[in-house]
């Protein structure tokens, strides 16, 4: 049996990404993820973002640069680590640069709102 690949969630700005948090666990929970406290312990490392508090841009590149030294560090220990950005921060980094800043941070995947409306 494979072991279970572990899930950290770092939420960022308004109480909406709490719930959202845990809706992505449960989302991968059956492809066989556990939530785990631990950066270092972490395969995957989603930042869950808002920008409706102030600075949230700010933090999550401060949190990215953190997350690249992890990463590389589970490189050199044969793991690999995938880190995604969720959420608004996301959208409208990605809108503002065409995901420059965010590819430079080796970032693998990036998810942002869909508009309830049309979904």
């Amino acid at each position: 049996m494979k072991p279970p690949r572990k899930l950290h969630i770092k939420s960022y700005g308004c109480q909406m990404n709490v719930y959202d948090a845990q809706r992505m666990v449960d989302t991968l929970a059956p492809e066989g993820f556990v939530e785990t406290a631990s950066v270092d312990d972490a395969d995957l490392v989603i930042l869950n973002t808002c920008h409706i508090r102030e600075k949230a841009s700010e933090k999550v590149y401060s949190e990215l640069g953190r997350l690249r030294v992890a990463k590389d560090e589970a490189a050199r220990n044969g793991r690999h680590m995938s880190i995604a950005v969720a959420g608004c921060v996301a959208q409208a980094e990605i809108a503002r640069k065409l995901g420059y800043k965010l590819v430079d941070h080796r970032l693998e995947l990036y998810c942002v709102p869909l508009d309830d409306d049309k979904s």
